[in-house]
């Protein structure tokens, strides 16, 4: 009797293992992941987490996840989390690819990574949590929404979505994050004047880090902040157009949002508009 032995290089022996990724299609971060997942042309298993049911704080996926976060991705038996972290993973899987070929692209494409990390994904949680979620909140019974929020792992993070979610909407937050906005696209704007994609002439992980911000601003109805900034706006239609990033959309893909009352949006632009920019970026 003959065994074949197959001959496989290092990253064909790497995608044979199994990708499980933990997600919910409304998340930025999930968004991320699966586009960068589409882009490699990775197979994947879909592990979906209801975040509108509390699905992120049963027991089963605190075992997982144990801050109650997606995405998670689990593979070769390891689970990882932070979704930049979990892209680069990806990208050594399927060998490099979305990563440009000098040290100095590399580096920007990384950069913007952290920068949407770290500026750009918290300035889209006050609009999100205003416009989408305390609608969605709205529509669960008072004792059901207690019990659920009750099993979150974190106090302070528990304690704080209670509050807010009981709070009138928050509109100097919201207009302070459209705020932050214009000043996200006004340094993507001078690095498009620069180059074709935001990192380098190649589409990176840069540009699968912001596409998912363009996503957010399809769903919260603020896509004409994108017209005062034409290279940015270009960007954006290009991004739009690629496959990846409807795979990225997946079923929830309603844009804008249902919920988002789009009158509101145009008044709250009106008024962010009124005052400068004042997102000091200088150490991205």
């Amino acid at each position: 009797m003959h065994v074949k032995h197959e001959v496989r290089t290092e990253s064909e022996f790497l995608t044979m293992s199994e990708i499980e990724l933990f997600h919910e299609w409304g998340s930025v971060q999930s968004f991320k992941v699966r586009m960068c997942l589409a882009e490699l042309d990775l197979p994947w298993t879909s592990r979906r987490i209801d975040l509108s049911r509390f699905d992120n704080l049963t027991p089963a996926y605190l075992t997982v996840h144990p801050k109650g976060l997606v995405p998670a991705l689990r593979w070769n038996g390891e689970v990882f989390v932070e979704s930049s972290d979990i892209n680069e993973l990806l990208v050594d899987i399927a060998g490099g690819r979305l990563l440009p070929s000098s040290i100095e692209e590399r580096a920007r494409a990384r950069s913007w990574a952290r920068f949407e990390d770290e500026v750009v994904h918290p300035a889209i949680r006050p609009p999100t949590f205003n416009l989408i979620l305390k609608a969605r909140v709205a529509k669960i019974a008072p004792a059901a929404f207690a019990e659920m929020i009750s099993r979150h792992p974190l106090p302070a993070r528990r304690d704080a979505y209670l509050a807010a979610a009981h709070a009138p909407f928050d509109h100097a937050a919201v207009v302070t994050s459209i705020r932050t906005f214009r000043d996200v696209m006004a340094r993507m704007e001078r690095a498009l004047a620069e180059r074709h994609w935001l990192a380098a002439d190649s589409f990176s992980l840069a540009d699968v880090a912001m596409a998912a911000f363009v996503d957010r601003l399809d769903r919260l109805a603020m896509p004409a902040l994108l017209a005062a900034f034409p290279k940015t706006s270009d960007w954006a239609t290009r991004i739009r157009a690629l496959k990846s990033f409807a795979e990225a959309q997946g079923p929830d893909n309603a844009r804008p949002d249902p919920l988002v009352n789009t009158a509101a949006v145009a008044t709250l632009i009106a008024e962010a508009h009124g005052q400068a920019p004042t997102l000091e970026m200088e150490r991205f």
